[in-house]
């Protein structure tokens, strides 16, 4: 972190126009990366689809948002913490549930038994992993966005017929440029807590204890 950095090439940027750029900074991960993975699933997110997203952390609760900004799909929201599911439903979340041992059979409730066209992982550990596996429908597709080491296995005896799982990574420039398009029209934000350079030992502690409501941004100067 610093005051300054060297950007070697024009190629590194794209313009973000009147947005203002503390507010706006993160949607290069925390819009990007949900955007990249819900786009190569739109195919399984017609209207009267449903979509689960697990975790509503910095980039889960931006990726609740692109759901409802670019699909037809009803929004399941979970989570282990009280606030993070209020925050789900402010950002636009049908339903936000606690991630438990009852998620999946909330989840299977609310779709008629089939199970969710498309569930987003933005956690990656083994239990919400093991959500996701029993959560999804026959022929849905499961993105894993999260790095919380969890490993999934799929096959005919795992996961239900025709499911696809994938491990989507950030994306690309032009797909930065689609979602800094949604922010200039208000269809997505992202929840800042602003700290100053000093501050950032601080932001990462709130971090590390499951604080931050949406990202946490360090403004240099």
């Amino acid at each position: 972190m610093a005051e300054y950095m060297i950007v070697d090439d024009v190629r590194h940027l794209v313009p973000l126009g009147d947005l203002d750029p503390v507010v706006n900074v993160s949607l290069t991960d925390a819009g990007l990366t949900p955007y990249h993975a819900i786009v190569s699933s739109l195919g399984a997110l017609p209207a009267g689809s449903t979509a689960v997203v697990i975790g509503v952390g910095g980039l889960g609760h931006v990726g609740v948002q692109i759901l409802r900004a670019i699909t037809g799909a009803t929004v399941v929201a979970l989570d282990v913490s009280q606030e993070k599911l209020m925050l789900a439903r402010d950002v636009g979340a049908h339903h936000a549930l606690p991630s438990d041992g009852a998620a999946v059979a909330a989840i299977r409730s609310l779709t008629g038994g089939s199970g969710a066209q498309a569930v987003f992982d933005f956690v990656g550990a083994p239990p919400t992993l093991e959500i996701a596996r029993q959560a999804v429908a026959p022929d849905g597709v499961v993105q894993i966005v999260g790095i919380g080491g969890g490993l999934m296995p799929t096959g005919f005896f795992s996961t239900p017929m025709g499911a696809s799982v994938r491990a989507p990574y950030w994306g690309t420039r032009s797909e930065l440029m689609e979602v800094l398009d949604l922010a200039r029209i208000g269809a997505v934000h992202v929840e800042v807590e602003r700290y100053s350079l000093d501050e950032a030992p601080a932001a990462y502690r709130r971090l590390h204890e499951g604080k931050v409501r949406g990202r946490a941004v360090v403004v240099p100067g």
